[in-house]
């Protein structure tokens, strides 16, 4: 099948959506897709290039984002004759604002907790502009139920796909756990839970920096990963019940963050928003258990008492109930169910077949090829 992918977040940006875009296309090619890629120009890109075998055409966006949609639209319309894909995939809000190609199956994967946002806040004008929006896919994707929840009828089918992750990336290593811990000053029989979070308040990091002051193991270590607006208030509560049992690393590149994994223990989703978390699937291919609160994808990640625990949201006292109970049970086996389960459910290849057998419903098309 011939897709095109529509995308303004893609690598080296960060974030969830940017991730999933790309190992998404990249497992769809590895079973015999043609994959290209439209994104957002960044400085110094080209307007064309190769990646994986993934061909990606840049856009350059300029003035408002209020007609980021409508450049985005006419770029696309140029590229067709070329492309001249079977189907075209779009993430996340912006590019579905003007798009009007209606002779090609259109597929679109809601993606955000803003998203949610907008629905909560209800409006007239604003509930008229989504219905005008998810009025244009022939398939809604969203990577957690709550995602998927839309409080009007759309023509498209409506189907959970979760987040994937390449688990041949996260194996552990001894030596980069020992080489980490030395140079963060850990010793090596501490227990270190990890979180790699962007520090920002759907993400819910300050909750579990209020609830290390209620632990009653006082001696976990903590590495975060990841900055934010937030990141001031949310170092502050750390540094107040940890001292200096808490680092901050900052902003890391997406590589440079999997060899932290095999220096941790555990690993924590304190969100208040969250589809099926990239980072949570990658501590668990990584081999580590989970604390995670009870919202969106999450509870599709843990099971209480097989692999981690299950907490209230915004909820300092469960969560650090919760991380007491996983460090008093055998949680290193709990680590290797989170590994098989990544493995049974949520590998690249697993996401990407079931994402072909959604595009089979609009269109005409089944030569996937097994990997």
């Amino acid at each position: 099948m011939n897709i095109l992918m529509i995308s303004t977040d893609y690598p080296p940006v960060p974030g969830g959506i940017s991730a999933h875009v790309y190992e998404l296309s990249k497992a769809l090619v590895t079973a015999g897709n043609k994959v290209s890629l439209i994104t957002r120009k960044r400085k110094n890109e080209p307007v064309g290039s190769a990646a994986g075998d993934i061909d990606i055409y840049t856009v350059p966006l300029s003035l408002s984002t209020l007609i980021y949609g409508l450049q985005i639209r006419k770029f696309v319309r140029k590229m067709l004759p070329r492309i001249q894909p079977d189907i075209i995939h779009i993430h996340g809000m912006l590019p579905l604002e003007w798009y009007n190609i209606t002779h090609i199956p259109l597929a679109y994967t809601n993606h955000t907790s803003g998203y949610l946002k907008r629905i909560r806040k209800g409006g007239l004008r604003r509930m008229t502009m989504l219905k005008r929006h998810l009025r244009r896919p022939d398939l809604f994707l969203a990577p957690s139920k709550e995602l998927l929840i839309v409080p009007f009828d759309i023509p498209g089918r409506k189907l959970f796909i979760p987040n994937g992750v390449d688990g041949s990336k996260f194996l552990f290593n001894e030596e980069k756990r020992l080489q980490i811990r030395r140079q963060l000053g850990i010793d090596e029989e501490e227990i270190v839970a990890i979180i790699t979070r962007r520090l920002v308040d759907k993400n819910g990091v300050i909750y579990l920096a209020r609830a290390t002051g209620l632990l009653q193991n006082k001696e976990i270590r903590f590495i975060i990963i990841g900055d934010g607006p937030e990141r001031r208030p949310v170092e502050a509560e750390f540094k107040k019940h940890c001292g200096k049992r808490a680092i901050f690393l900052g902003n890391k590149s997406h590589e440079e963050i999997i060899a932290y994994y095999s220096a941790a223990d555990f690993s924590v989703l304190p969100s208040l928003m969250e589809a099926t978390s990239i980072s949570g699937l990658e501590a668990m291919a990584a081999g580590l258990p989970l604390v995670g609160t009870k919202v969106g994808g999450i509870p599709e990640l843990i099971r209480n008492g097989i692999n981690g625990y299950l907490c209230n949201p915004q909820d300092p006292s469960d969560l650090a109930e919760k991380i007491d109970l996983l460090l008093n049970e055998d949680f290193p086996a709990y680590g290797k169910n989170s590994r098989k389960a990544v493995e049974k459910n949520f590998d690249w290849s697993i996401i990407a077949r079931k994402t072909y057998d959604a595009y089979t419903t609009i269109v005409n098309n089944d030569d996937f090829v097994k990997t």
